[in-house]
């Protein structure tokens, strides 16, 4: 039997979803909100999916917290150094508070996966599992 794309993306999604798990985490979809919520304890980390209605109820867990980490690495992977800043147009520089503030907020999200999960080294397991690069996610502080 031939694996199609959609089975192929579900079975990622759980094995993303696995290495998360096997730190005693659960993930779960937020009951009222378009996000996945992964927690251990009295822990939790939430992070928002940007979806419809009619999408979210078909999404997984598995396939929206796919979706979290790999944003979760691409914002963790972010430069926003003043020598990045100065290569930006006019335009692009006068929204860059407003990517500071977001990158904040990501980078706290990290760190509370990290903790919920038992550092970044799981961290890195579930963005390998994603088909993130090793090395590229060892970058990552």
């Amino acid at each position: 039997m031939e694996t199609t794309t959609r089975q192929a993306f579900q079975a990622r999604c759980s094995q993303v979803a696995a290495v998360v798990e096997q730190t005693g985490a659960t993930v779960a979809k937020a009951p009222k909100d378009f996000a996945v919520i992964v927690s251990r304890g009295d822990a939790s980390v939430t992070f928002p999916i940007v979806s419809d209605q009619r999408d979210w109820r078909e999404t997984t867990a598995e396939e929206a917290l796919f979706a979290a980490l790999t944003d979760l690495f691409a914002w963790a992977s972010a430069k926003t150094d003043d020598a990045t800043i100065t290569t930006l147009d006019a335009t692009e520089k006068t929204e860059v508070p407003l990517v500071r503030r977001d990158l904040g907020a990501e980078v706290e999200r990290l760190r509370a996966l990290a903790q919920i999960v038992g550092g970044m080294e799981p961290v890195r397991r579930a963005w390998q599992a994603a088909g993130i690069d090793a090395a590229a996610a060892a970058a990552i502080e």
